[in-house]
């Protein structure tokens, strides 16, 4: 399944510095699917509108029952500010137990190199570099 693409939510300035996090989130079982393709649209709604975010790309494998998030923050602040706000929190809390070891990276890039490609941050997010989440 192709990539949703780029979303620009905020316009990047080419000389400024912004925070890239990637994301590989595996389902436990391919019939969780549908309940994480739903709740997945409360989160997408809430980029759209949340400070800090320059913009952001999604990649569903469903038959592989595997989903990558690609995104571009102001900072890091902007980042875990997100991360700690409704709905995203309750996604969380509740596709957790039926998620497989997840992987999350970030790095920074230059506002000329935005959107980074899928490529890129999958090298990266693979690499050693990546961090393993609960």
């Amino acid at each position: 399944m192709p990539a949703i693409p780029w979303r620009t939510v905020a316009k990047a300035l080419p000389d400024r510095d912004y925070l890239v996090m990637a994301s590989r989130l595996p389902l436990l079982s391919r019939r969780t699917v549908p309940r994480f393709m739903r709740l997945t649209l409360s989160v997408v709604r809430q980029l759209g509108r949340t400070n800090g975010v320059v913009g952001y790309s999604l990649l569903a494998q469903p038959l592989k029952g595997t989903f990558w998030t690609l995104s571009a923050w102001n900072d890091q602040a902007a980042l875990d500010a997100f991360v700690r706000t409704m709905p995203h929190l309750g996604v969380m809390g509740k596709l957790r137990p039926r998620m497989g070891p997840t992987k999350f990276t970030t790095w920074t890039v230059s506002g000329s190199a935005l959107p980074v490609t899928w490529d890129n941050a999958i090298e990266r997010l693979m690499g050693s570099a990546a961090s393993s989440g609960p």
